[in-house]
């Protein structure tokens, strides 16, 4: 029975997996979870990759290059067959070979030029490593935003894209004012510095930078004007009053 099969093969042992193989109940959804096994070897894998039948669904190919023991040269067969967000899913899988994973990430970057703006910001949520650095060059504020939210990215990844200075004026508000980036002084000093930053969200973060930072600010050439006079303004009062603002 179909039904019994589909029980047994997320956790049979090999031999089990390898005698379901000439199961003529085999199909579909039973070869996925056949994959899935942690119990399959590279002979079931490599069995199951040479049969064009078993691998025309876009799951199965998924599932067989997902499988930590897929040959390099079966799976990275398959990887151009895939949609963006399975190849996104696939160099985030610590389990995949990192030969695999980084074969992925070329993909979704020469696809990068087809999707629209809402599937780079689904990229741009859930991306690998490489795909976080692939894309802090986007221009669009949804993307950057989703970006900056990614837990992958860091506080390197932050600073290089505020070097940028043709930046979205709402990315930059939005990075100010509500994500917990502007908690990081490197984070904080660029936004200030920023010319495109908008003058109240960065007016918003003088007073909780040091008096050093307020320092160089006043001096800084490049850092908007009124920048600096609120930072010579706020210099002022925390000189006169070190013991309440340290």
């Amino acid at each position: 029975m179909r039904a019994a099969l589909r029980l047994r093969l997320p956790e049979a042992p090999s031999e089990y997996l390898e005698g379901a193989l000439d199961n003529p109940q085999l199909g579909t959804e039973e070869l996925a979870l056949l994959l899935r096994n942690r119990a399959t070897t590279v002979e079931i894998v490599t069995r199951v990759g040479g049969n064009r039948a078993w691998m025309r669904p876009r799951g199965i190919k998924v599932a067989l290059v997902a499988n930590p023991r897929a040959p390099q040269v079966l799976a990275r067969r398959f990887l151009p067959h895939l949609f963006w967000h399975d190849l996104a899913d696939l160099a985030s899988n610590l389990r995949v070979s990192p030969v695999v994973r980084r074969e992925a990430e070329k993909l979704v970057r020469t696809r990068l030029p087809e999707l629209s703006v809402g599937e780079r910001v689904a990229l741009a949520r859930r991306g690998s490593r490489g795909i976080v650095e692939m894309l802090r060059d986007e221009t669009e504020a949804p993307v950057l935003q989703a970006l900056a939210g990614n837990p992958r990215a860091t506080e390197a990844d932050v600073a290089l894209i505020l070097t940028r200075a043709e930046l979205p004026a709402r990315f930059l508000s939005w990075l100010a004012d509500r994500s917990s980036w502007s908690s990081r002084r490197v984070v904080r000093l660029a936004l200030v510095r920023h010319p495109r930053t908008p003058p109240s969200s960065a007016l918003r973060l003088i007073p909780s930078l040091s008096r050093r930072d307020i320092d160089e600010l006043r001096h800084d050439p490049l850092a908007p004007r009124l920048l600096r006079v609120a930072a010579e303004r706020r210099l002022s009062v925390v000189d006169a009053a070190p013991a309440r603002f340290g």
